[in-house]
């Protein structure tokens, strides 16, 4: 081996996996419109009323949309936690709290410091009952079946009574139909990445999921670029 190379760091290689740079340029474009769906539900849930929604983040990456969801939820939320399953990304989540804190609004007051949790082991990783929102955003398209089903059996754990989950990202449907020639060739291109764990899933499974974990569905809301939220509600 050449001794001027160096093995990738753990940091890199889950940078290259998950391509943190095009995550993030997609999360700028997108905040805005997942913040609009979400603070249309936490404003109008009893807790959101009363200023005490507490709400966690999966697959977080560099903050984005938790700040872009603390701002726009500001009165309604209670505490928001970021989290994902590796803290390579951490240094930038607390850069742009703090950021966001210089800006001098009481909202970003409610971000919690970013925190390791799997989604495949969300249920183990917190409290039953502790959670009145959980926010996905573009994870179901680049994790396995384990963390999609981790993530709903977690929040039919976590989420309290009337709780919400929100599930942004590209979907297929009806047993592997796309949307539109750009959805099919952003799948097959995950597939050859990672054949085993990578490309779009059907709507209609992660319904079934969320049926199993004690769910309901409340809608599909489409969204810019063939995109959509699922939003889903604690029985």
């Amino acid at each position: 081996m050449d001794p001027t190379l160096r093995p990738a760091s753990a940091a890199s290689r889950h940078a290259e996996r998950f391509n943190l740079v095009k995550s993030t340029e997609a999360a700028k474009r997108n905040a805005a419109h997942i913040s609009a769906v979400v603070r249309e539900y936490v404003s109008t849930h009893a807790r959101g009323k009363s200023g005490t929604f507490d709400m966690l983040e999966l697959a977080c990456g560099t903050g984005t949309h938790a700040v872009c969801v603390a701002r726009e939820c500001a009165g309604f939320l209670q505490s928001y936690a970021p989290t994902d399953v590796c803290e390579d990304a951490f240094e930038s989540v607390r850069a742009n709290a703090d950021e966001a804190r210089r800006e001098g609004g009481d909202w970003a007051g409610v971000l919690a410091p970013p925190a390791i949790v799997d989604a495949a082991a969300f249920d183990a990783c917190v409290a039953r009952d502790s959670l009145d929102g959980v926010l996905v955003v573009n994870m179901a398209h680049i994790s396995s079946d384990a963390a999609n089903r981790g993530m709903f059996r977690g929040c039919g754990e976590a989420l309290r009574s009337g709780g919400l989950l929100f599930v942004y990202g590209p979907f297929s449907y009806d047993g592997g139909k796309f949307r539109s020639e750009g959805d099919a060739k952003f799948d097959a291109s995950l597939r050859t990445r990672d054949p085993e764990n990578f490309g779009l899933v059907d709507e209609e499974w992660m319904d079934g999921l969320a049926n199993e974990a004690g769910l309901d569905v409340v809608e599909h809301r489409d969204m810019p670029a063939n995109n959509l939220t699922l939003v889903y509600r604690k029985r």
